[in-house]
């Protein structure tokens, strides 16, 4: 009988560690950025360190905005001044209308009435447009965390140029908060009837993940071998990895 037993239980255990299956792994981000700015400026402030934690929305760099603020300024006062001169020529179309009507302006007079107000319209949009190109410049000044981060590169300083006109050059670099990738190999029969998004346990550090399949490779990483790349998504949490760290992974399966 207790052979039997013996046997079962070590049945038992083939066929979870058979559905549990790991490989060895590394660390990585799932979601790395570089930013940099849209406009051309010198650097006013630096606001984090490679290492700290941000949250979304939250200051990272910025230039000097005194220039930018001016383009603002010079652009609303030309908008407000277009206004003015825009509703003059609004005003002196409709009496030239008006005047027309009653036989008193000419055709020609009429119509130069008319093309004043098109063009007061035309440079009245055009200083918008200004004035919205400027408050986009202001606004691409400074540099602000678009989600939970980390920042791993810090690549200007305080007092740098930056010329943006022809290219713009990662001034840092960021890693979502808590978000990361396992990679590692699996040979070619652990991948058959895988699907992206199946559940995955990753261990890390001593600490245990809940992930799923996130890609593998239908080639092998090596002509005429055996091994598949396979990546699983998981969050850490609160908890900030490193990349490079060795983790376990166990595909439920």
């Amino acid at each position: 009988m207790m052979p039997r037993v013996i046997a079962v239980v070590m049945l038992v255990l083939m066929s979870v560690t058979a559905q549990a299956a790991g490989f060895e792994a590394r660390v990585t981000f799932a979601r790395k950025t570089e930013l940099g700015f849209a406009v051309s400026g010198v650097v006013q402030r630096v606001d984090v360190a490679p290492g700290s934690q941000v949250k979304k929305g939250q200051s990272l760099l910025a230039l000097e905005d005194t220039p930018f603020k001016a383009e603002v300024d010079q652009a609303a006062a030309e908008v407000a001044r277009r206004n003015a001169d825009q509703a003059e020529a609004a005003r002196d179309y409709k009496q030239a209308k008006e005047l027309f009507d009653r036989t008193v302006l000419s055709v020609v007079e009429l119509e130069n009435a008319k093309l004043k107000a098109q063009r007061a319209d035309a440079a009245l949009r055009e200083a918008r447009a200004r004035l919205a190109a400027a408050r986009y410049a202001l606004e691409r000044s400074a540099i602000n965390a678009p989600f939970d981060a980390v920042v791993l590169e810090v690549r200007v300083q305080p007092g740098q140029s930056m010329v943006s006109r022809l290219e713009a050059k990662p001034a840092i670099v960021l890693a979502a908060l808590g978000e990361y990738l396992a990679r590692g190999s699996v040979p070619g029969s652990r991948i058959e009837g895988l699907q992206v998004g199946e559940a995955a346990s990753v261990l890390v550090g001593g600490n245990r993940y809940s992930g799923r399949v996130h890609s593998f490779g239908l080639e092998p990483k090596a002509p005429g071998g055996n091994e598949h790349d396979i990546s699983v998504v998981f969050s850490s949490g609160a908890a900030v990895l490193r990349a490079g760290q060795s983790a376990s992974v166990e595909l439920q399966r």
